[in-house]
């Protein structure tokens, strides 16, 4: 069976709450057609206070055009650091997923202490499941 064929009739939709592999939580809206918008709330930092007292960076990015959209986003920590994610979102057969390859950016002081400040890695975002209430 090849899941790669499959085709889906709807786009794959970013709006919404999602969550990655190590806890951070992802809220996008899209704007006028192609402007995304949201809040990152993130569980790592690089070193302690980088992403701020809060650990929340306000998202700014766009998203393509299709079926299967790419998008790129932005956050600046206010500890100074900046992150940028480009990727696509997919519709798959249950749930979509959004599949990102990620740049932190972290302030240093001097140049000769650029060469440590850019760092690389993949992020895999899926929906947040919504808890369900006994009452």
């Amino acid at each position: 069976m090849c899941l790669l064929s499959q085709q889906h009739k709807e786009r794959c939709n970013v709006s919404g709450v999602w969550m990655n592999s190590l806890g951070s939580m992802l809220t996008l809206s899209v704007d006028e057609g192609s402007h995304l918008r949201g809040f990152f709330k993130s569980s790592v930092e690089s070193s302690p206070g980088a992403a701020g007292e809060n650990m929340i960076g306000k998202v700014s990015g766009v998203l393509g055009s299709g079926m299967q959209p790419t998008l790129a986003m932005s956050v600046t920590w206010s500890g100074g650091s900046v992150s940028t994610w480009a990727g696509q979102c997919f519709q798959g057969l249950k749930t979509p997923v959004i599949r990102t390859m990620w740049l932190l950016r972290s302030q240093v002081d001097t140049e000769d202490k650029n060469w440590m400040a850019t760092r690389i890695g993949e992020d895999t975002f899926h929906p947040k499941r919504r808890e369900l209430s006994l009452s």
